[in-house]
């Protein structure tokens, strides 16, 4: 059995800008480095088994705030990453038509996909009480497949905050 704590990481500049940020590295503001401190307090008294982020800076610097200092090894991994936006990464949202994505955008077909295979990968390698630092597409994703929401209904499922964490039984 998994007891998966799955995290956003903390606010970006590029959040704040409104920016399509997809697998750029992403640059904490001062407001997500006090979110991921606020949630290292919260998530304090839990001992985690495995500790894994999404490879993008963002998420890593997330983790680091929350380990404060300990030499905890964690696992990076390219399945959480958030979703690949293609040509459209580093725009501003406003200057794009959302319902045209160019054809190097990577689907939320994929998406849903790839957070199958990121619960398929914990349930074959972890067990315990697991921090999982991602992002907020990717999450809302990992959300839907656990609990067997289909992808036509992945809207129904509540935007991730910045370092907002929920927490999921997997068995």
């Amino acid at each position: 059995m998994i007891t998966l704590y799955l995290v956003r990481h903390g606010q970006t500049k590029e959040n704040l800008e409104r920016i399509f940020q997809g697998h750029l590295p992403g640059t904490l503001t001062e407001e997500g480095i006090e979110q991921a401190k606020q949630l290292r307090e919260e998530l304090k008294d839990i001992k985690f088994d495995s500790i894994i982020c999404s490879d993008l800076q963002r998420a890593v610097d997330t983790v680091d705030i929350l380990l404060d200092g300990e030499e905890v090894e964690y696992y990076r991994t390219e399945l959480l990453r958030e979703v690949n936006w293609g040509s459209w990464t580093g725009m501003l949202i406003k200057d794009v038509d959302i319902k045209n994505l160019p054809s190097d955008v990577e689907t939320q077909e994929m998406l849903y996909e790839r957070a199958g295979d990121f619960v398929k990968y914990l349930k074959k390698n972890y067990d315990g009480t697991i921090l999982a630092v991602g992002h907020g597409l990717i999450n809302r994703a990992i959300q839907a497949n656990i609990q067997d929401i289909p992808l036509s209904n992945i809207r129904t499922i509540e935007r991730v905050s910045n370092c907002e964490v929920r927490k999921f039984i997997i068995r």
